[in-house]
């Protein structure tokens, strides 16, 4: 991919980043000589034209945003069967990164890079637009730790207009909000308790929720109190416990209303802590004044336990008179307890097996069903449910695969029904296979699960030979379990790789073979619809690596059908600028037809003379990488 021209337009110059969805890269835009970041979808998601279409009206949405705190996105487009985005190019690192680095950061940088984001927020909503993945790993920070947000419109289309999710968004379960987790409909607010999530991971230096898999994550976030901000890190002040607390509210009608309140209130905790204002001030309204803060929940917790000290205290009354009496029935007591404990397991394994219990039920159908959804389907039915995990391909990660029992079966109310819940794609680490041979790439890439893709052969000079030079995603990368992976091989010295001479003219193929050190053997000539002596047929094959002085066998057509006298004129052509190896190609389209009479590799600005010989109208067509660049009729 490196020094690949994308775009007729973006040089790459080198991969910066990579993940499930895309890779980035640095490049150089040759039209306005400026750094820029480009981002290329990987396969998987240009193949439905849907998605496509969605993700290029959402891109296009994207770059209307103009914000010092959003990474502009400049241009979007396609090239050859890859669709890219150029986005400003941010030299710094992900916020993500800095926690990563450092912990929780102090109270007043949390303060200002939420504000940046909220900031952004407010003017992508103000526009219509929803991120949908605000995560520490989409916040850029350049070199004064200035917060933009990247990618939005992106992550949109991808949660609207597929169902093919990746591990770019089990890995954001961490963020998602409530409604988004039950497959509700998505709104402003739902970027604003991502937001919330975000400020929190700041301060203390750990998520809200964790767990073992996704699923169970993102189930907390439906089901679990949120953790107060200091509980986790008493060093916090409390106007940012109950402005964290406000935006993760689990019901949208207790959270920030709009990115402008959020706003309002990091502004009035910035002013507390440098001391503009007091705390307790009352003449600033302060939004999230009554957010719980860990006092409250302290206040809860004295009240339960002074509760149950009471109760303690009169149950232990008069307790030396009876101490007689129960060591008399401790070993009654023990028979007793093991006796119930043996018959509950007995009771419950038949009701779990549906031998006992109430009447029968039937058993719904949530194949197909989020977590959340499929536990309230089988709850409105009074059935209960266990999970297990799988990765599926084809299946959304948190909707359910299948289930046990099956749908329509009849069994007693209370009966768990155990779901399999897709955990996704399985991705899997890129192995770095630079410098391995064939054979042991090979065995590195059936280990790791992945697949050979494409072989192709360059020689450079220095090089070790017959080992891999490059590959088409370099580690550290992820990607999903079963990707094939092309790579490049350096070939001998005395070895090259056989070109394509199938529709250039004889006298063409010839001198391509000398400019090789390979040796023009046998002319067979066919009839054929083709040009007079156009190659269409050649031995050994193309792109088959031989050794210099190999003799390479063609056969040429004799078209009987060509009448008209032929013209003959030299062009001239200079190479266009772009990267050092361009495969030059010249194409003539005349009254018998299309045919390439000229095909090599040079570096920009040599220039070309070449013969060019046709019957009747004929156009002359320059190509650079597959891209038409001129087009002349003679």
């Amino acid at each position: 991919m490196e020094q690949k021209i994308i775009g007729n337009r973006y040089q790459i110059l080198e991969s910066i980043g990579t993940g499930g969805m895309a890779e980035v890269y640095k490049a150089f835009d040759t039209f306005l000589n400026r750094e820029v970041a480009v981002k290329i979808l990987r396969a998987q998601y240009t193949d439905d034209e849907g998605f496509v279409s969605r993700f290029r009206q959402e891109a296009q949405s994207a770059a209307r945003l103009i914000h010092p705190n959003i990474v502009n996105v400049y241009d979007v487009g396609r090239d050859d069967d890859s669709y890219y985005i150029i986005m400003e190019y941010v030299k710094g690192k992900t916020l993500k990164e800095l926690i990563s680095d450092v912990g929780a950061l102090d109270p007043m940088t949390a303060v200002i890079i939420a504000h940046g984001i909220a900031s952004a927020l407010k003017h992508a909503h103000s526009r219509g637009i929803i991120h949908c993945d605000i995560k520490p790993h989409n916040i850029l920070l350049d070199e004064n730790n200035n917060p933009k947000v990247a990618d939005f419109g992106i992550a949109r289309a991808i949660t609207t207009a597929t169902m093919t999710y990746t591990a770019s968004v089990v890995g954001s379960v961490h963020y998602l909000s409530p409604e988004q987790v039950r497959g509700e409909k998505i709104s402003a607010q739902s970027d604003l308790y991502s937001l919330g999530i975000l400020l929190f991971e700041m301060l203390t230096g750990c998520l809200p929720y964790t767990a073992e898999t996704p699923v169970a994550v993102a189930l907390m976030h439906v089901r679990e109190r949120m953790p107060l901000v200091r509980e986790v890190n008493s060093e916090v002040p409390p106007v940012l416990e109950k402005i964290v607390a406000k935006a993760l509210a689990k019901d949208k009608e207790e959270r920030y209303a709009t990115a402008d309140d959020f706003l309002q209130d990091l502004e009035y905790a910035a002013d507390v802590l440098s001391g503009n204002i007091e705390y307790n001030e009352k003449d600033r309204v302060f939004i999230a004044e009554n957010s719980p803060t860990i006092a409250d929940a302290a206040l809860d917790e004295t009240i339960r336990i002074d509760r149950t000290a009471y109760a303690d205290q009169l149950n232990h009354h008069d307790d030396g008179d009876r101490a007689d009496e129960l060591k008399k029935k401790k070993r009654i007591k023990r028979w007793l307890i093991g006796a119930v404990v043996a018959a509950s397991f007995l009771i419950i394994g038949l009701f779990s097996f549906g031998v006992i219990g109430g009447p029968e039920v039937e058993v719904p159908d949530v194949t197909g069903k989020t977590v959340v959804e499929a536990q309230n389907i089988l709850a409105q039915a009074k059935l209960g449910y266990t999970i297990d995990e799988e990765y599926n391909i084809k299946v959304a990660p948190g909707n359910v695969i299948s289930q046990n029992p099956g749908a329509k079966r009849m069994v007693k109310e209370g009966r768990k029904i155990t779901l399999v819940v897709s955990k996704g794609v399985e991705l899997g680490d890129v192995p770095n296979l630079k410098g391995k041979r064939l054979t042991e790439a090979k065995a590195m890439l059936k280990a790791s699960r992945f697949d050979l893709g494409r072989v192709s052969y360059r020689y450079v000079s220095g090089a070790p030979e017959e080992t891999i030079l490059e590959q088409s995603v370099a580690p550290p990368a992820k990607l999903p379990i079963g990707t094939k992976l092309d790579v490049v091989i350096n070939i001998k010295s005395d070895q090259v790789v056989l070109p394509d001479l199938v529709g250039l003219s004889s006298t063409s193929a010839k001198n391509k073979l000398n400019d090789l050190g390979l040796v023009l053997g046998k002319v067979n000539t066919v009839v054929s619809k083709e040009p007079d002596n156009t190659v269409i047929e050649m031995n050994p094959a193309s792109k088959e690596v031989v050794n210099v002085g190999t003799v390479v066998d063609i056969t040429v057509s004799k078209n009987v059908e060509s009448s008209k006298p032929q013209q003959s004129q030299y062009v001239e052509f200079i190479v266009p600028a772009g990267s050092d190896h361009q495969e030059i190609k010249i194409v003539v389209v005349d009254d018998t037809g299309t045919r390439v009479v000229y095909n090599n590799t040079h570096k920009p600005g040599v220039r070309l003379r070449q013969q060019i010989e046709g019957t009747g109208n004929i156009r002359v067509q320059f190509y650079s990488n597959d891209k038409l660049v001129e087009e002349r009729s003679l």
